[in-house]
């Protein structure tokens, strides 16, 4: 089962809210995928997308108003990762949600805010952000 645990927590509360709603809706991706659901796969998969792309503007407003130095590479992680998202979401009318599809995603986010979304946290929470090595 996924879950958001507080080891993902990057200490902002409302990234952190964010976070932990998009990993209810992995959660119901992950439930149709089990249950054989294609409807409600379908259903998941479109409001994880469209969540995802709000999440990322929002991310991405934050990192700008703090001048990260790193922000166009961030930007185009998250764009390559809606391009295939929506990749996954056009796949899901045809065909039921596969478990890879989900553990792909869980994989992806999970190391997207462990290790690109915890970069920026700094910036967020200090008044003299550190140097990007």
């Amino acid at each position: 089962m996924i879950k958001w645990t507080p080891a993902l927590s990057t200490g902002v509360a409302s990234l952190d809210e964010q976070h932990q709603q998009i990993f209810q809706w992995l959660t119901e991706l992950e439930n149709a995928a089990l249950e054989e659901r294609t409807l409600f796969g379908v259903y998941a998969i479109t409001r994880l997308n469209r969540y995802m792309r709000e999440h990322f503007s929002e991310e991405e407003a934050m990192m700008k108003s703090v001048g990260y130095p790193d922000l166009a590479r961030h930007i185009l992680e998250h764009a390559e990762f809606r391009a295939k998202l929506g990749e996954l979401q056009i796949k899901s009318i045809s065909e039921d949600i596969s478990m890879d599809t989900v553990k792909f995603l869980q994989v992806w986010l999970t190391k997207h805010i462990t290790k690109t979304d915890m970069a920026y946290v700094p910036y967020l929470n200090l008044e003299k952000a550190p140097e990007i090595s």
